[in-house]
């Protein structure tokens, strides 16, 4: 599902969020929780009013959740029909 966002200003710069969620499914959270301030990210407009948003090493990015395996941080991912208890 999308996460909408508004646009924020930060030192006078436009700022979005990317939701927490997905950044620890992709390991790029600290191990106190908050995002990794080493991860470069490169944000290019492919048109007006719409940009792409990379990870400029993708070695540092854990896609074992996109491939079907259950990442480390133990987030649950995937639309299933199971039962939470």
């Amino acid at each position: 599902m999308p996460s909408i966002n508004k646009l924020s200003v930060r030192s006078g710069s436009g700022l979005v969020t990317l939701p927490k969620d997905e950044l620890e499914m992709c390991g790029l959270l600290d191990e106190d929780g908050d995002p990794d301030t080493e991860v470069q990210f490169l944000i290019k407009m492919e048109r007006p009013g719409e940009w792409r948003i990379s990870v400029l090493d993708d070695s540092c990015v854990d896609d074992s959740w996109y491939t079907g395996d259950t990442p480390e941080t133990g987030v649950q991912v995937g639309a299933g029909g199971g039962s939470r208890g």
